[in-house]
């Protein structure tokens, strides 16, 4: 699916609009619903009504980096976000993507797990409640005896 198409459908569980380059802790908060969850992507230069505002042209080097320095800076474990700019109708707009992780639960690292985990709900980020706070950590668990298995199985094959 093409970003048009879907900007066409409007933000959801996995997209999510910003007009400008929103507050760190704003998307340090989806970076880490969407990677607790499916993945997703924000583009930033679309607004709410699913109108291409663009990018201003002087922000559009500085922009990528400040959202890398960001999430490095604030979310924990490490997210690896790729970032791309898009150019749609002549407008210029800035897409994140995030990747579901391995290793969750991802979280704010200045509230810490508990309070600093975040999920995807519709087009929603919701603070995760105990419960999907422990349904993160058996994923993670069940990931990391996944590739201890497959590695073992590796070095007893060759």
């Amino acid at each position: 699916m093409t970003i048009e198409e879907k900007i066409k459908i409007g933000e959801n569980r996995y997209l999510e609009f910003k007009e400008g380059l929103p507050s760190s802790q704003k998307i340090a908060k989806t970076v880490i619903a969407f990677a607790n969850t499916a993945g997703g992507d924000i583009l930033i230069g679309v607004n709410d009504h699913r109108e291409i505002v663009g990018v201003d042209d002087d922000q559009l080097l500085d922009i990528p980096d400040k959202i890398s320095d960001m999430i490095y800076s604030l979310c924990y474990p490490t997210i690896i976000p790729d970032i791309f700019i898009e150019n749609i109708m002549g407008r210029n707009i800035i897409v994140i993507k995030i990747f579901p992780g391995s290793l969750t639960p991802y979280h704010l690292k200045s509230k810490g797990k508990s309070e600093g985990t975040y999920i995807r709900i519709g087009a929603e980020n919701k603070k995760a409640d105990r419960e999907f706070l422990l349904d993160l950590e058996r994923k993670r668990k069940n990931s990391e005896k996944r590739l201890i298995e497959k590695l073992m199985n590796n070095i007893f094959i060759t």
